[in-house]
């Protein structure tokens, strides 16, 4: 497995968190939900990139009042499933 860094200028680093472990903490956590939001990631898989439990994450989302991504695709999967092929 490979690690990707990335460099983010102290100006906006600072605004994730007043301490480097606060900065990668909360920035790991925003790309986590953006991931989320965008349909990408899982909540199991983006709780574990912001190292938390998917239950941790969802408590996240909640609070953040984050709707679950629904894609075209996935309505359509789910016809299917609840009515056979389509």
């Amino acid at each position: 497995m490979s690690t990707v860094i990335l460099e983010i200028p102290e100006s906006y680093a600072r605004s994730f968190g007043a301490t480097d472990e606060e900065v990668a903490r909360n920035a790991k956590l925003e790309l986590a939900i953006g991931m989320y939001r965008k349909g990408r990631w899982s909540t199991r898989r983006a709780g574990e990139f912001a190292g938390m439990d998917r239950w941790q994450f969802m408590d996240v989302l909640m609070a953040r009042k984050v709707e679950a991504p629904y894609t075209k695709e996935m309505l359509e999967q789910d016809l299917r499933y609840a009515f056979g092929r389509l």
